[in-house]
C-alpha cells in the first residue's frame, strides 16, 4: 500500500491549526449513523439527499446519487464523467460536444461541461436537485433539466474530525479525512481529503493486466470569515488528481470483464476548482457575489479497441478553463413580497485533440479551440394572492457568444474557423397552494435553452454547426408531509416539448465513410411522473421509496443523410423508468443494517432503438451493516450483491460498452476525534 497522499496530510495539519485558536473539546459528540435520507416536504420540483461526508470513497458518486432520485440517469463510461450522460425528465447532454441540461454546483461554484462534473462526492454533506428550467430564475448558470447543488455541512459547535480506513476486495483500499473548525467564531473552516486505489474490473488477458485500475487523490477546504455582522467572505477550494488506467470498454456481446488486445491505455485527469464569495446584508437584503474558476485538464487518454482483423487506436487531450462571476441581490424575509435578482457572466475556454489510428495507420489527427462567453440576467419574485396561494413570476435572459477554430493535420491539412451565437428569454410562472393539514400543491410553466455549438470531430465545416435546444416544460405535483417529520409523499408530472433537440452520433454523410456529428431533431416531448415516499414507522427505522417515469420520443426527425425516419421513437441514453428502494434501521445498542434496491428501465443508445445499442432492465442490491459507537464506527457493504451483469453505457460507433460495477464488499472503519 502507498502512503497516504499529501492531500490527506494537508487535510490533517490543517485541522489541527484551527483547533489550537478554537474552544478546547471536552468530549467529541456522538457518532451518528448517516443514511443517504430522501427528505421532500413541500411541494416543488426540489428533492432533498442527506449524505454522508465521512463516507469511502467511491461509496459516494453521481452515478449513485442519481439512482436514488426519481427521473434521473447517468450514463457512466467510468473515465471520471469523461464521455458521461446526465439526463433528467428526457433532457441530457450529449458524449462529447452539447452542453449539459443539467448543471453542477459546488458550494457556491458553478462548474461547465458535463466532463468536468465530479467523480467522487466525499466531504458533501447535501444534494439537492432542482427540477426544470425553473431553476433558472434562482441561478446564475443553469440547464435546462435543472440545478444540482451540492453543499458541504455546516461547522458544528465543536471542533471535531474523523477519519476512514477501507479496504476491499479488486484491491480496493482508501484513506479520507475531515475535519472542521467549531462555528460561532470570527473564522471556522472545514476540511476533507481522501486517497484511494483500485485494480481493474476488466483483464486484458493477452497482457496478463488489468485495464481500469484508478488511483485517486482528491481535496476539498472551505474557509470562512465573519469580517462584521453585516458581511462574511468564504472561500472554496477543490482539487482532483486522478491516474488510471484506461477506460472500460468491451466488445458488446463478448465477456463482459475480459478482453484481448495487444495495448492497453491510460486516463491521466487532474482539476482544480475556487471560489470566492462575499455576502454583505443591507437595509434592503442581501448582496452576493462568487468570483469563481475552474480548471479541468484530461491527459494523457488512450485505449486500444480490437476489432479481430484490425485494432482501433485512440488518443484524446481533453482541458477546459472557466471564469465566472455571479451576483445575486436576495430581499430580506420580511419584505413585503420575496425577491432575488443576479447577473452572471462566464468566460470559457475548451482546448480538444483527437488521434485516431486503424491497423498502423493514422487516419484522423486534429485538435481544437472553443472560445465561449455565457451571459445571464435572471430574478424572480413571489406574491401571496391568498392566505394560502402564492404566485411566483421569473425570468431569465441569456445569451451566449462562441468562436472556434479546428486544425486538422491528417487527413487533410486544413484551418477552420467559426462563430456562433444564440440567446433566449425563459419565463417562468410557478403557483403554490397551501391545502391545510400538511397538504401543499403546485403547477408550473417555464422555459429553458441548451447552447447550439460545433462538432469538433468533422473536417467538412459545413456540417460542424448545430442550433440551440428550446424547452417548455409544464409541471404539477402535490405533498404531503406529518408535522413531526415521520411520513412524507410528494407526487409530480410533467410535460416538456423540445425543439432543435440535439443527437449526437456517428452519421453517414460520405458513402465511404462517416462523420461524427451533433445535429438537430425538429422536435421531441417528454411526459412522465415521479413518486418520492419517505416513512420512518418506528423508532430506527428508516424507509425510503422514488419511481420515475420518463416517455420521451422524437417528434419529428429525418436522419439528413441517409432519409431514416425516427419519429416516436426514445431518444438516446434516457431509461423507460427508475425505481430505488431504501431500508436503514438502527438499534439503541449502536448496531445498524441497510440495503437498497435500485432499478433502471430499457435504454436505447440510438434513436434507431437498435437492440445491438441496448441495455435491457436490470436491478442492483446494495446492503450494509456494522456499528456504531461514540467515537467509531464500523461496517461491512457490499455494491450488486447478486451480481447483475449489465453495461453502464454503450457505445454504438465502435460496437463496444462499459461493464457496469460488478459484486464488490468493502469493510470500514470510522474514527472521530
Amino acid at each position: 500500500m502507498k502512503p497516504l497522499s499529501r492531500s490527506v496530510l494537508f487535510a490533517i495539519t490543517t485541522l489541527s491549526a484551527f483547533a489550537q485558536s478554537s474552544p478546547t473539546i471536552v468530549e467529541a459528540p456522538t457518532f451518528e449513523v448517516v443514511a443517504t435520507r430522501l427528505t421532500t416536504t413541500s411541494a416543488s420540483p426540489t428533492t432533498d439527499l442527506t449524505l454522508d461526508p465521512t463516507a469511502a470513497p467511491g461509496e459516494l458518486a453521481l452515478p449513485t446519487l442519481a439512482a436514488e432520485i426519481a427521473g434521473f440517469a447517468v450514463g457512466s463510461n467510468q473515465s471520471r464523467s469523461f464521455t458521461d450522460t446526465f439526463a433528467i425528465r428526457g433532457l441530457t447532454n450529449t458524449p462529447i460536444f452539447g452542453a449539459p441540461a443539467v448543471t453542477v454546483y459546488l458550494d457556491d461554484l458553478p462548474l461547465g461541461s458535463g466532463f468536468t462534473f465530479p467523480s467522487d462526492l466525499t466531504g458533501f454533506a447535501q444534494a439537492q436537485l432542482l427540477r426544470g428550467p425553473g431553476a433558472g430564475t434562482r441561478f446564475g448558470r443553469s440547464g435546462p433539466g435543472g440545478i444540482l447543488l451540492l453543499s458541504t455541512p455546516t461547522n458544528p459547535t465543536a471542533s471535531t474530525g474523523s477519519l476512514t480506513l477501507a479496504v476491499g476486495d479488486h484491491g480496493a483500499r482508501s484513506a479520507t479525512v475531515t475535519g472542521a473548525s467549531a462555528a460561532g467564531g470570527e473564522l471556522d473552516a472545514y476540511v476533507a481529503a481522501t486517497w484511494r486505489e483500485r485494480d481493474g474490473y476488466v483483464r486484458n488477458t493477452t497482457l496478463n493486466q488489468d485495464v481500469d485500475p484508478q488511483e485517486t487523490q482528491s481535496a476539498l477546504a472551505r474557509l470562512r470569515w465573519r469580517a462584521s455582522e453585516r458581511a462574511e467572505f468564504t472561500l472554496f477550494l477543490n482539487a482532483l488528481r486522478a491516474r488510471d488506467g484506461a477506460q472500460p470498454l468491451v466488445p458488446l456481446f463478448g465477456p463482459l470483464y475480459t478482453v484481448q488486445r495487444s495495448a492497453e491505455g491510460e486516463t491521466h485527469l487532474d482539476a482544480f476548482n475556487a471560489a470566492l464569495t462575499a455576502a454583505v446584508t443591507t437595509d434592503g437584503g442581501r448582496l452576493t457575489t462568487t468570483t469563481g474558476f475552474s480548471h479541468w485538464d484530461m491527459g494523457p487518454y488512450s485505449n486500444t479497441l480490437d476489432f479481430g482483423f484490425a485494432e482501433l487506436g485512440n488518443g484524446s487531450t481533453l482541458t477546459q478553463k472557466n471564469l465566472s462571476e455571479e451576483i445575486i441581490f436576495t430581499a430580506h424575509d420580511d419584505a413585503a413580497f420575496p425577491w432575488r435578482a443576479g447577473f452572471f457572466v462566464n468566460d470559457g475556454q475548451t482546448n480538444g485533440s483527437f488521434t485516431r489510428d486503424f491497423g498502423g495507420f493514422t487516419f484522423e489527427q486534429s485538435d481544437y479551440q472553443f472560445d465561449v462567453l455565457d451571459l445571464a440576467l435572471f430574478g424572480e419574485a413571489t406574491f401571496a394572492l391568498t392566505d394560502a396561494l402564492d404566485l411566483t413570476t421569473g425570468l431569465r435572459l441569456v445569451k451566449t457568444e462562441m468562436d472556434s477554430v479546428r486544425t486538422e493535420t491528417v487527413p487533410v491539412p486544413q484551418v477552420t474557423p467559426a462563430s456562433h451565437s444564440s440567446d433566449a428569454i425563459l419565463p417562468h410562472l410557478n403557483l403554490r397552494q397551501d391545502l391545510g393539514h400538511g397538504t401543499t400543491a403546485f403547477a408550473n410553466i417555464a422555459m429553458g435553452y441548451k447552447t447550439g455549438g460545433f462538432s469538433a470531430f468533422t473536417g467538412n465545416a459545413a456540417l460542424a454547426p448545430y442550433d440551440a435546444e428550446y424547452t417548455t416544460a409544464y409541471e404539477a405535483g402535490v405533498t404531503h408531509a406529518t408535522a413531526d417529520g415521520r411520513y412524507s409523499v410528494t407526487v409530480r408530472a410533467y410535460l416538456y416539448d423540445i425543439d432543435d433537440y440535439q443527437i449526437e452520433r456517428s452519421f453517414a454523410t460520405q458513402a465511404a465513410a462517416d462523420d461524427y456529428l451533433v445535429v438537430n431533431a425538429d422536435s421531441a416531448r417528454s411526459i412522465g411522473g415521479e413518486l418520492e415516499l419517505a416513512w420512518r414507522p418506528v423508532q430506527g427505522l428508516e424507509l425510503a421509496a422514488s419511481y420515475g417515469l420518463t416517455d420521451t420520443t422524437l417528434r419529428g426527425f429525418t436522419d439528413p443523410y441517409t432519409g431514416d425516419v425516427f419519429n416516436d421513437n426514445r431518444v438516446p441514453y434516457v431509461p423507460t423508468h427508475d425505481a430505488h428502494l431504501r431500508a436503514d434501521y438502527v438499534t439503541d445498542a449502536g448496531f445498524f443494517v441497510g440495503a437498497t434496491v435500485s432499478r433502471v428501465g430499457k435504454t436505447y443508445y440510438t434513436e434507431a432503438e437498435d437492440p445491438t445499442f441496448m441495455q435491457d432492465t436490470y436491478t442492483l442490491l446494495h446492503a450494509r451493516l456494522g456499528y456504531t459507537a461514540e467515537r467509531y464506527r464500523i461496517q461491512l457493504s457490499g455494491t450488486n450483491i447478486t451480481d447483475e451483469e449489465y453495461y453502464s453505457a454503450i457505445t454504438p460507433g465502435t460496437f463496444h460498452g462499459t461493464p457496469g460495477t460488478p459484486r464488490t464488499f468493502l469493510g470500514e472503519v470510522t474514527f472521530r476525534f
